[in-house]
């Protein structure tokens, strides 16, 4: 269970498995369990979504949620969402997005970006309904971690040293193989035959962004895959929210 509490370390704010402690090999393993963790981030925001609607109306209730995704994962992934629109939307050359993404100051393009995320995903979350609307809030989170495992297994890493580069060093096919077959199941058993959609849709634009980003970089960064998991999750609520609206 190693491998679990790595990623639940890495992929949270739940203070367990120190990165200071990590084994060659660890991040790998890691990878494997990245939509159990996902998925667990997503059952605590059901959890937030169920209470909220308990005592407010959806509205109150998807602000809740917002709120509490960011504090359980420590706003990791859109904090690297809004670092990728910081260089993105530069139209600088590559080391120079480079360089931005590595500022841990968020400009202009980046804060509004992460604006933007953060309000059609509470658009999304107000606007599921029905008594099942919880199995969609729980695989969005799920789906998106897995995006992360995809991209850093079929595309190379920008950069030649940092987090990212570890990661991608470590995570080999059959780590990806394992993180598909995971996340196959949670979505499958959670959404049934629409977890089927879901899944390709997060493996497309997995694939997709991956793409869009190595022609930019030349290759992946931890950013772009925190923007890759984030992209996912929001893909995947709106999916929901047109279907149990």
């Amino acid at each position: 269970m190693r491998g679990l509490v790595t990623a639940i370390g890495f992929l949270t704010a739940v203070p367990i498995g120190a990165r200071g402690e990590l084994r060659e090999g660890d991040f790998g393993r890691a990878s494997v369990w990245f939509p159990a963790v996902g998925l667990l981030v997503g059952l605590v925001l059901a959890g937030v979504d169920w209470c909220g609607r308990a005592v407010w109306d959806p509205t109150v209730a998807a602000a809740l949620v917002v709120g509490a995704a960011v504090v359980v994962t420590g706003g990791l992934h859109i904090d690297g969402l809004m670092d990728t629109a910081d260089a993105f939307f530069s139209r600088a050359g590559r080391e120079r997005m480079l360089e931005i993404m590595r500022d841990a100051r968020s400009g202009a393009l980046g804060v509004a970006a992460g604006v933007c995320l953060l309000l059609t995903k509470f658009a999304a979350y107000a606007h599921l309904g029905g008594g099942e609307h919880w199995r969609v809030i729980a695989a969005a989170p799920a789906l998106g971690r897995l995006a992360m495992v995809i991209a850093v297994g079929a595309f190379p890493y920008a950069r030649e040293s940092g987090t990212g580069e570890r990661i991608a060093a470590e995570v080999g096919r059959r780590h990806v193989v394992g993180a598909l077959a995971l996340g196959a199941a949670i979505a499958v058993g959670l959404l049934s035959v629409g977890g089927l959609l879901v899944f390709a849709l997060a493996l497309a634009l997995a694939v997709a962004g991956g793409g869009y980003a190595r022609r930019r970089l030349g290759g992946l960064t931890g950013d772009v895959y925190g923007a890759i998991n984030e992209l996912v999750e929001v893909a995947v609520l709106l999916v929901g929210a047109v279907t149990l609206g």
